[in-house]
């Protein structure tokens, strides 16, 4: 009996050493979230994602809206293939997930290479009452190289709807090609997000959305699928 337990107790710990070992490995890996966005006029069709070589979204339409995916943090291997396709990707990158990433396909019409542009999301909850919204300027066409009155870049105005954004000063100036603005902050309430020529009240696009309590949203500007205007705008819901 007693040679029994002297092989039953190093077996015993054996197992609580692999078991331990284990939540050891568990606890220092950790999970990023990701969303992809497909706004390059450059690629004429839908378009499928894989990442690490694994697919994991099929048929994505330009300007489609997108909601986060887990995979492992880190550096992870992104690429975009005509849909039905997995070869000759449009584009291919080495792009760290955090705990959440944008991930933008990028590229002009005329001759433009796409690219996978990264964006890093800060989802950090308002306080009660507030929200907050950032605006990411993906449209190649909408600010042209600067002219004489005009500068680079788009302004922007969030006002109450309906608002005549006349004798108001912009809360976002010349925000260019692939630039994200700073958060801003916002009572809960529905506001028109307007796009102008920069220096200028000419206005490019506005819509209307409305912000509740203790959401953050991304708000993107797009060209038209062919490239050049109309413009767009889309809206991610990044929290709540």
């Amino acid at each position: 009996m007693e040679g029994r337990l002297l092989r039953v107790v190093p077996f015993g710990a054996a197992l609580i050493l692999l078991g331990a070992a284990l939540l050891t490995v568990g606890c220092g890996s950790s999970s990023g979230r990701f969303r992809f966005v497909q706004a390059a006029t450059a690629v004429p069709t839908n378009v499928d994602l894989q990442v690490d070589g694994k697919s994991v979204q099929t048929a994505i339409g330009f300007g489609q809206t997108a909601t986060y995916r887990t995979t492992a943090s880190g550096s992870r291997k992104f690429e975009v293939f005509a849909s039905g396709t997995t070869s000759n990707p449009y584009a291919s990158a080495s792009i760290t997930v955090g705990a959440y990433t944008t991930i933008f396909g990028a590229g002009p019409f005329n001759g433009g290479i796409p690219a996978l542009v990264p964006f890093t999301d800060d989802n950090t909850t308002p306080t009660t009452g507030n929200a907050r919204v950032r605006i990411i300027n993906m449209s190649p066409t909408i600010a042209p190289a600067a002219q004489p009155a005009q500068g680079p870049g788009v302004d922007i105005y969030i006002v109450p709807t309906g608002q005549d954004i006349g004798g108001l000063n912009p809360q976002i100036t010349g925000l260019t090609y692939q630039s994200p603005s700073q958060y801003q902050q916002l009572s809960a309430n529905t506001y028109d997000v307007v796009v102008t020529v920069a220096n200028q009240h000419v206005i490019l696009i506005r819509d209307t959305y409305t912000l509740t309590s203790q959401q953050v949203r991304t708000v993107v500007i797009l060209d038209n699928a062919n490239g050049g205007g109309p413009y767009s705008q889309i809206i991610l819901n990044d929290l709540n």
